[in-house]
């Protein structure tokens, strides 16, 4: 090379470096915020594009929304550091670094919309070109939800509701930014109470009423009852008897009649008012996470009871028991009369597991369903249209207490609407090292989905509320770093499980980004909750309507999941649970065990096998379940006399609520009976699954999985999709990736298509942790 030409190359080198330093300098100087909007203006470019060739831009048009309000958002936190700061410094876990956190969250914010819009351009520019096909997502009509038997419906299909749970309640008809398909459109009244009432005539609060009724929109809501306070003419006119046994959301004592007789002129005033409007079209919730805990020690307990409850204490004991020597005989005690018998609440724990304890605690259960069958027929005096429902927590189920007054069937079987606030999380903030679950899932699911599958056994035909939707974040768990795919993960499990509507916690931010003034103040669970929320992370609030937009394309498809038969039915005794502390732990050992096989789960109870078709499962599975009463222990026998196949195992049904031996066994009668020489869950899925085999209820596809791990995490299920296909959805719930095979039962091939891309697959795969599929088995010939 000459001299002249090395002078040019080194030149052309020396430009070429100069030009790329020039290019990093420029791309340095464009701000997070710079970048985001270029990205955003760069997929509105592409919607246009999309929407002259036909395709639908819903996702992407969500993208740019939520883009645009999180943008809006980062501004707000970047000049208000100190507020932020405050808010972080409420959650345990974030209090040493509060003030990080706030420096650093506009950045995070911004980063954040960043990888959301090129996620979003990537999948639309493979719609634009033809790589993937998506099918279009249906539009919401807020203003028309029809109920149809276990479902909401919007123009003619089943629809799956969203919305938050702590968006602002000040929206107005020319400004109702918040309330849109993006982030939801559920209308959220103000509350009932028993301050509606004035006085003892039972005049009504016009203010209270009006503010109830003259709502700025007109979208399917739901109206709160809300149990705190009592009127002050209440508390001085009745005394401080009326306010005992007060629990956390419930202040004032349910057996009081005097309290009884408020409601009957609050619900008087008040539900003609509201009957048939659209505020009301997803329920009366009557009551926030009711519960009456009676043990002394937990956290809680109530303090005490009135004599009104003792009262019925006693004529309850009367009617159960008829004599006071058997009560005597029962109880070790010497009482001369019914009226004799007192109880010191909260119960002393040396009271666990005897007589006294299973009688109060049945008690306290029938007492609070009474008091909350009440308030459902009082509704339905002025409303017989109205459906109500719960916000009862499903901790209260799968935990070992049972002194807590919450009796699920028979709430489940007592209102309209399936009503709830589940929740998954990954690591609770409290927790000093890893928990049980770790080391097999990615989260804690074990809640939400035994709880479903038993409500859902009890009334198959109602739709399913969430009010209070705990998947995103609990008062003990938060994780500002949330994946997206954690939030699809969840949410489609949830639905699988028979979720219609939810309110997702939280939301906090007035629509110019500020947080809400009765946050910046609140106490509790309220005010502990925005730091690290939804609100602040837009992937997360990107996903969650991304997915609910997805599982409302398929809405038909979900619903037939959702509505697949359950073939085998766990055997659930509430006796055995008030009994046995560790009842429900070695329920849910069977109900994992059998959990990854692809076969729905359901539960058998009493009133389940006597209410229900017993064509509806194939087999109930004992296990156990050593104290059962012997309206029970009748029910499983009526059950084997009419054909039916019971899987029992060695320790189950030997004793009544009382723990005094039971003499007698069951027998095959004309059905099939399986006594196992154990209780292995090993053993008893075996033999259920062989059941199956031999009716036929085996699922079509065979699912296998090795994830690196002895247990199992990728959750099915399997449906007929036509004449010769199938639609199949996967969740890997598991801790790790999980390679997948899938095959028909009788061995032969097949081919596999995403019916979220429209992309063929193979049929051996693997899928990320938190990874979600919803595929089309088609059986090679």
């Amino acid at each position: 090379m000459g001299k002249n030409q090395l002078t040019v190359s080194m030149f052309i080198v020396m430009a070429l470096s100069l030009a790329s330093t020039d290019l990093s300098n420029v791309i340095a100087a464009e701000s997070a915020e710079q970048v985001a909007t270029r990205k955003r203006d760069e997929l509105n470019t592409l919607i246009n594009q999309a929407k002259g060739s036909g395709i639908d831009t819903a996702r992407e048009e969500n993208s740019v929304w939520i883009a645009n309000e999180f943008l809006k958002y980062a501004d707000w936190d970047e000049a208000n550091v100190l507020k932020n700061k405050t808010q972080f410094e409420r959650v345990s876990m974030f209090q040493a670094n509060a003030q990080q956190l706030a420096n650093t969250l506009p950045k995070f914010e911004r980063q954040e919309v960043i990888k959301m819009l090129d996620t979003a351009k990537s999948e639309l520019t493979q719609a634009i070109n033809g790589t993937i096909t998506r099918r279009t997502v249906p539009k919401v009509n807020w203003q028309n939800i029809a109920i149809q038997n276990d479902q909401f419906m919007s123009n003619g299909k089943p629809v799956f509701l969203y919305d938050y749970f702590s968006k602002p309640l000040n929206i107005s008809t020319t400004d109702p930014t918040l309330y849109n398909d993006h982030l939801g459109m559920i209308d959220h009244p103000k509350a009932i109470s028993p301050i509606f009432a004035t006085d003892e005539e039972g005049t009504i609060d016009q203010i209270k009423l009006n503010d109830l009724v003259n709502r700025p929109t007109n979208t399917a809501g739901y109206v709160m009852f809300w149990h705190d306070p009592l009127p002050e003419w209440a508390i001085n006119k009745y005394g401080p008897e009326i306010q005992k046994g007060q629990s956390i959301f419930t202040k004032y004592d349910i057996d009081n009649p005097q309290v009884r007789e408020i409601w009957k002129d609050v619900l008087k005033g008040t539900i003609p008012t509201t009957a048939g409007k659209n505020f009301t079209k997803l329920g009366y919730i009557l009551a926030n996470e009711p519960h009456w805990f009676t043990t002394k020690g937990y956290w809680a307990a109530i303090p005490n009871v009135s004599s009104y409850t003792i009262s019925k204490f006693r004529t309850w004991l009367q009617t159960k028991h008829g004599t006071i020597a058997k009560l005597n005989s029962l109880w070790g005690t010497s009482y001369s009369d019914f009226g004799q018998v007192n109880v010191v609440i909260p119960l002393d724990t040396s009271y666990k597991n005897t007589p006294i304890w299973y009688d109060w605690s049945r008690f306290n259960m029938d007492r609070g369903t009474e008091w909350l069958t009440f308030l459902h027929d009082e509704i339905k005096k002025y409303d017989p249209a109205a459906r109500t429902l719960l916000k009862i927590m499903p901790d209260l189920f799968v935990e070992e207490a049972r002194d807590h007054g919450i009796d699920f069937e028979a709430l489940t079987e007592m209102t309209e609407i399936i009503g709830d606030d589940a929740k998954i999380r990954k690591r609770n903030m409290s927790s000093t090292g890893p928990e049980s679950w770790e080391s097999k899932y990615a989260y804690y699911w074990e809640e939400m989905a035994m709880t479903y599958d038993f409500m859902d056994s009890v009334s198959p035909n109602k739709p399913h509320f969430n009010s209070e939707v705990h998947l995103l974040s609990t008062t003990q768990y938060r994780d500002l770093y949330m994946k997206p795919e954690y939030v699809r993960s969840t949410y489609w499990q949830t639905t699988l499980h028979g979720l219609n509507a939810g309110l997702t916690w939280f939301w906090g931010r007035n629509p110019d980004g500020s947080i809400e003034e009765r946050l910046q103040n609140a106490s509790g669970g309220l005010g502990e909750s925005y730091a690290a929320s939804v609100a602040q992370q837009p992937r997360v609030a990107h996903e969650l309507t991304k997915t609910m937009m997805d599982l409302n394309a398929f809405s038909d498809e979900i619903v037939t999941f959702q509505r697949e038969r359950k073939p085998i039915r766990l055997f659930y005794s509430e006796a055995a649970a008030i009994n046995d502390s560790d009842y429900m732990s070695d329920q849910f050992e069977l109900y994992e065990s059998m959990y990854f096989s692809g076969v729905p789960l359901g539960f058998a109870t009493k009133n389940i096998i006597f209410k229900q078709p017993n064509s509806s499962w194939d087999v109930i599975v004992v296990r156990k379940s050593e104290e059962v009463t012997e309206a029970e222990f009748n029910a499983l026998q009526i059950y084997l006399n009419n054909g039916g196949t019971v899987i029992i195992d060695d320790v189950s049904l030997k004793f009544n609520e009382y723990k005094q031996p039971r003499a007698k066994t069951l027998t095959a009668g004309t059905g099939k009976l399986i006594k196992l020489s154990n209780n292995s869950v090993q053993d008893m899925t075996s033999n259920a699954m062989l059941e199956l085999a031999g009716h036929n209820q085996l699922p079509p596809v065979v699912l296998t999985e090795n994830n690196g791990l002895t247990s199992k995490g990728a959750l099915w299920r399997v449906v007929l999709n036509g004449a010769n296909t199938y639609m199949m959805t996967i969740v890997n719930i598991g801790k790790n990736s999980s390679t997948i095979s899938l095959k028909m039962a009788d061995n032969k091939n097949v081919t596999v298509k995403d019916m979220m891309t429209g992309k063929s697959m193979g049929s051996n795969f693997t899928l990320d942790s938190e990874g979600v599929l919803l595929l089309e088995i088609t059986p090679v010939p």
